[in-house]
């Protein structure tokens, strides 16, 4: 399966790469936005070996090389045009010898009008050697995962009965434009799938994937008509793909539940610091002499080890953990020294590691997963989640482990709410779950589980608020998509997973299943707003007129395999899968679309606004009601040129001299520019 973090790393890398000036090497100009995407797809050795001497920020004070080309990745909006045109029009001469200008977005036609007065009146046209726009306007976070990094939008788009039509509309318009870059980047003018749930009484249906599929078909169309060459034809030849459309209310259980797999139970007890690049872990670990210090690590798809254990039961994790570590120390036993060479547990892996000190690599990755996992253990004991879990799984799935029905909920949940020891969080999400997978709910009982709970208001609010997010209190709705049969027999969920504590299946999944399968309910999820377009072989297009104005360009050449190195990898079974969660997606989720890919080997992608954990659901639902400050725009405002403050320099002035190319040590993250 080709990840769509490398898909977008290629494309970036051939932009740079296509741009050649005379005197082989140039700059990088970004801004905040383009900055973070292009720092979620490319490490900055991957930059710089491309002829590339320095990375810039066009929003900070910078020094002058007029003697280089720049290439500029900048957002399409007015505050980053005017700081171009700023770089070209400075009374002591262009900052660089020439601008080969690249949008992560489509223009708006106002601002690319505005863009070109400003050129033309300050006589600077004539530096812009190239305008293009990529559409590349999302984060890639994994090799199946993308975002568009905001999380206001839940509060916009939910925060309200739906009546508020205009500012929905704004937003889902927003939502499809980043869409429509998901789709150009991947290749794709997929077919489009959404839920359309079933009007219910008593219950909200703002029918956002509604509303976003005919948007983002909208843009899709409008793609296609100006560049008829795309889709690009795939070798072999497969059909269009689907884009799956979905929102939040899809799934209202999956974002409570206490998960114990790796990443997911990580990312829930151990809140570690969400980054670009992954997950950013703090730890004490213990040196040999016995004194500890702080030790930070970043989980990302560099880490085989990460990757190789994130999706697994915590169980399975520690046994594949000591299992690959017995099977490095038997590789290496010639050097491993005296003394115990397999490992058992955890703890005989941290003895055995310290008498390693020759293998620093392998020696700082084992220790920081097994430091998490036995974290992860140790909140898991503390938190008492063995019976915890058990209970939510019990109501997740409507059966005990054994298939019987669940006897004596509410007494569970009293004994878990009235304890002291349970913490606040635990108990408004056991009865945010309860609520949820209730046929019913009396307010009486409800009443009397807040009050065994006596929880602050904040977490009242989140509990007031679910109802914000269309939960069915009536079964009547099959949200599954599965065509429902009578005298069907329910799958043994044990068949699936081997865990008691990890038996639900997240809705996301079984739609996907059932869409592959041919089992999903065409009522609840149409697919039909347009047919499929007979995909036409590419054709060499012309090169564009340079004249600023003119050059509005889409180019597929990033699209075609390369014929160097390793052979291309085993074509996918059938067409891609393109999954979208208005509102959030889970950990859970996130593990579904691997699952899927393997086991219908078959390329899915999923994203979402943004990526969310139960406690910061639960946090975002308290304040859904609530009037939040307006959002801060990635971009900084314009207050006028940066460029004052920089001394001019001589024509000649070169940037500093490059780090070798063979030693990437040293080098910053995008981000931190």
């Amino acid at each position: 399966m080709i990840g769509i973090d490398e898909i977008l790393k290629k494309r970036f890398l051939e932009l740079i790469k296509s741009v050649q000036p005379t005197g082989r090497w140039k700059l990088v100009v970004v801004d905040s936005l383009s900055s973070k995407i292009l720092n979620s797809a490319c490490k900055m050795y991957d930059i710089l070996e491309e002829n590339v001497t320095l990375v810039e920020n066009i929003e900070k004070p910078r020094q002058p090389y007029p003697s280089y080309e720049a290439v500029y990745i900048l957002t399409p909006c007015i505050e980053s045009c005017t700081r171009l045109v700023d770089d070209f029009s400075r009374k002591d001469g262009p900052m660089y010898a020439a601008a080969h200008v690249h949008f992560i977005n489509a223009l708006d036609n106002n601002v690319f009008n505005e863009f070109t007065r400003m050129l033309n009146a300050a006589n600077a046209a004539n530096h812009i050697k190239s305008l293009k726009e990529m559409y590349v306007d999302f984060i890639v976070r994994e090799q199946c995962v993308y975002t568009l990094d905001n999380e206001n939008k839940f509060h916009t788009l939910f925060g309200s009965d739906g009546s508020n039509t205009s500012q929905i509309e704004m937003q889902l318009d927003d939502i499809a434009k980043e869409l429509l870059c998901v789709c150009v980047t991947l290749g794709e003018s997929p077919l489009i799938r959404y839920h359309r749930p079933l009007d219910e009484k008593g219950t909200i249906n703002r029918k956002i994937p509604e509303h976003l599929a005919k948007l983002v078909q909208a843009e899709l169309d409008n793609f296609c008509a100006t560049n008829p060459e795309f889709p690009p034809p795939r070798d072999p030849p497969l059909p269009s793909g689907t884009l799956i459309l979905l929102d939040r209310t899809i799934d209202p259980i999956a974002p409570f539940l206490h998960e114990f797999t790796y990443q997911a139970m990580m990312a829930d007890l151990l809140k570690p610091e969400e980054v670009l690049a992954g997950l950013k872990y703090e730890y004490d670990y213990v040196q040999e002499d016995g004194t500890s210090h702080k030790q930070e690590v970043t989980l990302n798809e560099q880490d085989n080890v990460y990757t190789m254990i994130r999706h697994m039961h915590i169980a399975s994790t520690t046994e594949k953990l000591i299992e690959e570590f017995n099977r490095f120390i038997n590789e290496n036993k010639k050097s491993s020294g005296e003394g115990q060479t397999t490992a058992a547990t955890l703890n005989d892996m941290k003895n055995i590691i310290s008498n390693l000190p020759q293998f620093q690599e392998m020696k700082s990755k084992y220790s920081a997963h097994m430091t998490i996992a036995s974290d992860c253990m140790n909140e898991f004991k503390y938190q008492n989640l063995e019976v915890i879990g058990l209970i939510e799984q019990n109501m997740a799935c409507g059966k005990t482990p054994e298939g019987d029905e669940v006897e004596n909920l509410k007494e569970d949940l009293i004994s878990i709410l009235d304890d002291p020891e349970t913490s606040e969080m635990v108990k408004t999400r056991l009865i945010l779950l309860w609520i949820a997978t209730s046929d019913t709910v009396d307010p009486a009982d409800l009443e009397e589980l807040l009050s065994y709970a006596r929880l602050s208001q904040e977490y009242k609010d989140a509990i007031e608020n679910i109802s914000l997010l269309n939960v069915q209190l009536s079964k009547s709705a099959n949200k599954q998509g599965q065509k429902t049969k009578k005298g069907k027999k329910k799958k043994d969920a044990q068949q699936e997973v081997p865990f008691d504590l990890s038996r639900y299946v997240p809705v996301v999944k079984r739609i996907v299943e059932g869409h592959i399968d041919g089992t999903i309910d065409q009522r609840l999820f149409p697919n039909n707003l347009r047919t499929v377009k007979q995909q036409s072989l590419r054709k060499n297009t012309a090169e564009a007129v340079k004249e600023v104005p003119k050059l509005r360009v889409y180019k597929t050449q990033w699209h075609k395999k390369s014929t160097k190195g390793n052979a291309a990898p085993k074509p996918p079974s059938g067409p891609p899968i393109i999954i979208f969660i208005v509102g959030g997606m889970t950990y859970s989720e996130i593990r579904s679309a691997y699952e899927l890919a393997e086991a219908f080997d078959r390329e899915v992608y999923i994203g979402s606004t943004h990526v969310i954990t139960p406690d910061k659901f639960v946090n975002d639902l308290s304040q859904l009601d609530k009037k939040l400050p307006a959002p801060t725009s990635v971009i900084p405002p314009y207050t006028g040129t940066v460029h004052n403050a920089v001394r001019p320099i001589n024509q000649d002035q070169r940037p500093p001299p490059r780090t070798s190319s063979s030693n990437p040590k040293g080098h910053k993250l995008l981000g931190k520019w």
